[in-house]
């Protein structure tokens, strides 16, 4: 007989500990973090609350979006985006062309083919090829591509380059 309650409680503290870790896993899924991006995949008008972190992916779409942006990341090919206002802006697609009517204050663009155009930028960073950027104030510039163009109305802060055939074109 004393097997049995020994058998019993042994059940019970399993149960009861997979219980436990069913209910920690669902509390910690549902629990979104506040640097969590909202992520679109499909185009449109969108807009940034509270400066949140948005990630753009899709391939051939028009996004438009709104407020201020903390931080914004193009992931799509072919993409038109326009956006207002953004912090820090990462760019790892092909073929885009992106407006930003506000201040960027660090922009990374990766992918090839990508115009930008802001109204200033503070630091950036170009890794592709054949890219266009233009602004009239940047602030510190590094190209490692090639085939790259930087149009602004003054000298960059800092310009480096590591690439072939890029260009830096004062208007």
């Amino acid at each position: 007989m004393r097997s049995r309650p020994t058998h019993l409680r042994a059940i019970s503290l399993a149960v009861g500990g997979l219980a436990v870790l069913a209910l920690s896993g669902c509390a910690a899924a549902s629990t979104p973090t506040t640097s969590d991006a909202v992520r679109f995949t499909t185009g449109g008008h969108h807009s940034c609350h509270s400066r949140a972190s948005i990630e753009l992916d899709g391939d051939s779409h028009t996004f438009i979006v709104s407020g201020h942006c903390a931080s914004v990341t193009v992931n799509g090919d072919g993409d038109i985006v326009r956006l207002a206002h953004t912090d820090a802006l990462a760019v790892n697609g092909q073929s885009a062309t992106i407006t930003v009517a506000g201040k960027v204050r660090s922009a990374v663009l990766r992918g090839n083919g990508v115009q930008l155009s802001a109204d200033s930028i503070g630091s950036m960073e170009i890794t592709g090829q054949r890219n266009s950027v233009s602004a009239p104030a940047l602030g510190s510039v590094v190209v490692q591509g090639d085939h790259n163009v930087v149009r602004s109305s003054q000298r960059p802060s800092n310009y480096q380059v590591s690439g072939q055939d890029d260009i830096l074109t004062l208007r």
